[in-house]
């Protein structure tokens, strides 16, 4: 029998060493038999293209009241007329490359959860502009044959289209804040470096909130990174986690990490007392039965920050509304949530320099 357990064990171990050195692979596989698309990109007929000139093909917009409107409680609006360009996150898991914009459980997921805990944290300085887009489902940052990147591609050619109409909207010369997060981010980098970046666009950027996604600081180009809480024409960004290291794959060495408790890219510890609130919600989707998901309950110092290798640490979290965790211990979808007022009143101070430059 002890021969028995022992030879159970080492085999128990087998595996966990096996499915620790190729998790990427195995992830890959467990989420191609889950999600996977089941044709090729070549062999999908295309969405719906979105027209922007069009208001139905915004999920917010400032003539009209959204969930990107709702304010935390005890918080005003003090309008600098500035407006933001946010880019959603994936919010279709489908086996289709690309969602169809009348797709109702991904456009639900943005109305109800996306903009109010995400976008909300600009609409005390700003107007709020996010466009609906052909995004490319979540299988894409997993797809190995380059089906994936172009449906990547595809989303981010909406993005495109939808920025040009957004400047058109606000006026050319006009400050803007750009804002993503997770995909929203990928393609705003993208944009920031080829439709900003190098062009009298920039002068007009107050900043670039890229949030949620893996990002070096080679990928944005001439645009330098925000080195302190007023600094404008810059990007910042920040992947949260639970603990060091946690969920971290690859080289991280790079990446730009934003620590949004004093907007330093250096790896000083912060801590909770300097977190001025976050937002959590306690259950995903359409909530536990009762659940009144339109609240957003402010807690003051939630979290603390520091960047490590690359990736924003949690190292003491200080309340239940943060249950959930991503592929490791992300803490992804809190990426904004974590320091909701933090990011309110840096967005405001860096207008007040924009406008003072």
């Amino acid at each position: 029998m002890k021969k028995i357990l022992l030879s159970l064990s080492a085999g128990v171990l087998v595996i966990l060493i096996f499915g620790y050195v190729f998790r990427g692979p195995l992830l890959s596989f467990v989420i191609q038999w889950q999600i996977g698309p089941e044709q090729t990109f070549a062999e999908q007929v295309a969405p719906q293209k979105p027209n922007y000139e069009d208001d139905a093909f915004w999920a917010a917009l400032p003539s009209r009241i959204d969930a990107s409107d709702q304010l935390p409680l005890g918080t005003t609006r003090e309008p600098s007329g500035v407006a933001v360009f946010f880019i959603h996150p994936t919010s279709y898991f489908k086996q289709t490359w690309n969602q169809p914009l009348d797709d109702e459980e991904a456009n639900w997921a943005v109305d109800e959860r996306i903009l109010r805990h995400q976008a909300s944290v600009f609409n005390g300085c700003c107007d709020v502009y996010a466009p609906r887009y052909r995004q490319a489902t979540f299988f894409s940052f997993f797809d190995t044959s380059g089906d994936g990147e172009q449906a990547l591609g595809l989303a981010y050619a909406d993005v495109v289209d939808a920025f040009e109409q957004f400047i058109r909207r606000i006026g050319p010369g006009q400050p803007f804040i750009l804002a993503g997060h997770s995909q929203g981010t990928r393609h705003a980098t993208q944009l920031l470096r080829e439709h900003i970046a190098d062009t009298e666009r920039l002068d007009d950027m107050v900043a670039a909130y890229l949030v949620g996604f893996s990002i070096s600081h080679d990928q944005l180009g001439p645009v330098p990174a925000c080195k302190d809480a007023q600094q404008t024409g810059c990007a910042l960004g920040w992947n949260a986690m639970d603990g060091p290291g946690a969920g971290a794959f690859g080289d991280t060495a790079n990446l730009l990490c934003t620590n949004p408790l004093s907007w330093r890219v250096d790896n000083t510890y912060v801590g909770h007392e300097k977190n001025l609130g976050g937002i959590g919600f306690p259950s995903q989707g359409k909530g536990k039965e009762g659940e009144d998901i339109t609240q957003m309950q402010l807690e003051v110092g939630v979290a603390d920050a520091q960047c490590i290798d690359g990736q924003l640490a949690v190292q003491e979290l200080r309340s239940n509304a943060f249950p959930s965790r991503m592929l490791g211990n992300s803490m992804h979808i809190y990426d904004y949530s974590l320091y909701h007022m933090n990011i309110r009143k840096n967005a405001a101070q860096r207008i007040g320099r924009h406008k003072s430059n």
